[in-house]
């Protein structure tokens, strides 16, 4: 079995622990939505385009650990690039969600002022945010190392297939063809030894 298919396996582990422990973000992409809106980020000009991508988005985090099994079927019947982008914007709502942790802990924690405005945008992000599971967390973080292993594996494999398509085209420039019968030989051959046509 090639190692990239053992990480697509971790990855689908992953996802089954992310199903397991309920990890979704129905909610997330909307209120971050209207929080840009709210905000004044967004022109009104652009709102209707950034909420069609909102709610794609929305649809894939929504179903967490099941995208990321439809991306590994994806990516099984070499549609690759779409698979990938699917479990980065799935595990993308578990990622981001530690950073907002994070980043909420550092402010209360260093007490450090934020603007008015992106005090609120804060904690109504934060408040988005309840990870009650911790296989939910785990899934999402088995599923994003899987997904990064893969594509070095991936890249490995291709680097194995470059040397050796060079090597296979570096011992045909080795060769020669009989002006006869069209036989591969060896360059240092004086005859065909399929049709016996001497090189003398």
């Amino acid at each position: 079995m090639k190692i990239k298919y053992f990480w697509l396996l971790v990855i689908i582990a992953g996802a089954i622990l992310m199903i397991l422990g309920s990890a979704v973000g129905s909610q997330f992409y909307t209120k971050l939505l209207e929080q840009l809106i709210l905000a004044g980020f967004i022109g009104p000009g652009f709102i209707p385009f950034v909420t069609s991508i909102m709610v794609i988005l929305g649809y894939i985090a929504l179903y967490g650990g099941y995208s990321v099994l439809v991306a590994v079927f994806l990516i099984l019947i070499k549609w690759n690039r779409v698979g990938k982008l699917i479990i980065t914007i799935a595990t993308g709502f578990g990622i981001l969600g530690l950073i907002i942790y994070g980043v909420s802990w550092a402010v209360g924690y260093f007490g450090i002022a934020l603007n008015p405005t992106w005090q609120t945008i804060l904690d109504n992000v934060h408040s988005i945010f309840t990870f009650d599971s911790s296989m939910a967390l785990a899934g999402t973080a088995i599923v994003v190392i899987g997904k990064f292993l893969f594509k070095r594996a991936e890249k490995g494999e291709e680097k194995v297939e470059e040397i050796e398509e060079i090597e296979s085209s570096s011992d045909n420039a080795g060769s020669k063809f009989c002006p006869e019968c069209g036989a591969s030989l060896p360059a240092k051959a004086n005859f065909c030894n399929k049709c016996g046509k001497n090189f003398d």
